[in-house]
């Protein structure tokens, strides 16, 4: 009888070993397709490359988000218990660690998921808790990795093995205190040496007062909806202008630089939460450009699109007769590079940046407004004013 209790004793230990090895496996993968997943929509290259696929991307992402939470809650009596068995604490911290950022991730990426365009600080700041916690945990995971391999590296080698004593748990292979503090001492160290990285001001003071400008103004993050960008042909491209108006017409690159121009400073800012401020715009009033071809009456609407052939946008045409809307062709005083939407984008300082549609090559007076691009894929607000 007493051998058969220490049979199923050790069973039951083989099981519970199974039990957990699957538990952290299971763990890593999921985090894994989660960092993989949050790289492609965070990386700006990674992001264009996904092209018209990017928004099922983020909902993909979302899904794993969910089901790395539903995961966590369902594993946490194993890891209590656990827990309770290995009181090392190194181990409690790690549980810990992983709970807290389960819940980081889970409470800032469901505002995210939700898309309120409604509280700009509010969105800012739980972007910034999304980013933060996963930029956070990729060199703890490398650094986790490195050493669990080093200790087993270890561990293999030919040497002695200390048989443990009578009534004395195998504990395994255990991370020391010495070894969490090298590995968290580390990860402080990398994150203090990027942050003084990217504000190094070397010796030239042309350089120095750029950057000074780039960290007080902010910078653009570049999005496209495809993962290559139309191409301008000077001598060829033109600004058509049709739909429900009197005079349908045609604008070559040249004529709409011969027309007035008109220059306005104004902070730009972007629905998923970065701004740039004080940002020099130049171009040709859509008032001007609207008034040339004489809407009919019905044609209260218009729809503007991109030569990437997949972007539009549509406004109620009131809103693009005010007086500071224009079609620019030049930022900061240089005319608009390709990833800027050359030669031509929509600038409206009263709303968020995905209105202001980048290479615009049609404009359409419509009956009818329809939705935008963001507007059907992920139910952007259909005027996206500033709040």
């Amino acid at each position: 009888m007493g051998t058969g209790a220490i049979v199923d004793a050790g069973e039951n230990g083989v099981n519970k070993k199974t039990r957990y090895f699957y538990l952290h496996l299971v763990h890593g993968i999921l985090l894994v397709m989660l960092l993989i997943t949050g790289a492609f929509l965070y990386v700006p290259s990674l992001r264009t490359f996904l092209g018209e696929i990017r928004w099922e991307f983020r909902y993909a992402h979302s899904l794993i988000g969910i089901g790395y939470f539903l995961f966590l809650c369902a594993a946490l009596p194993d890891v209590v218990r656990y827990a309770r068995n290995h009181k090392a604490w190194q181990k409690t911290f790690h549980f810990c660690l992983q709970i807290s950022l389960g819940i980081g991730w889970t409470i800032s990426g469901i505002y995210l998921w939700v898309n309120a365009t409604s509280y700009l600080s509010v969105r800012q700041f739980f972007l910034q808790i999304h980013d933060m916690l996963s930029v956070f945990v990729i060199p703890w995971i490398l650094g986790h990795i490195g050493l669990w391999y080093w200790r087993r590296c270890k561990s293999i080698r030919p040497q002695k093995k200390r048989v443990p004593e009578e009534g004395e748990r195998d504990r395994g292979i255990q991370l020391s205190r010495r070894d969490v503090l090298r590995l968290f001492g580390g990860v402080f160290l990398a994150v203090v040496a990027g942050g003084l990285f990217r504000w190094y001001q070397p010796l030239s003071e042309r350089f120095a007062s750029t950057l000074a400008s780039v960290k007080r103004k902010g910078y653009f993050r570049i999005y496209s909806v495809r993962s290559d960008n139309p191409v301008f042909n000077r001598a060829t491209w033109q600004l058509t202008v049709d739909g429900l108006v009197e005079r349908p017409s045609s604008f070559s690159y040249e004529e709409l630089l011969s027309m007035r121009a008109h220059t306005f400073i104004s902070d730009f800012h972007c629905v998923t939460g970065w701004s740039v401020t004080d940002v020099k715009w130049k171009g040709v009033s859509v008032k001007e450009i609207i008034e040339q071809v004489k809407p009919k009456e019905g044609g209260t609407y218009v729809r503007m699109y991109s030569a990437d052939q997949l972007y539009t946008e549509t406004y109620e045409l009131t809103q693009l007769l005010e007086e500071n809307v224009i079609l620019a062709y030049e930022l900061e005083g240089k005319p608009l590079n390709e990833n800027q939407g050359a030669p031509l984008r929509l600038f409206h300082p009263g709303m968020y940046g995905y209105k202001s549609i980048k290479w615009v090559h049609r404009i359409e007076i419509r009956k009818e407004r329809g939705l935008g691009y963001w507007e059907e894929k992920e139910g952007y607000d259909l005027n996206g004013y500033l709040t």
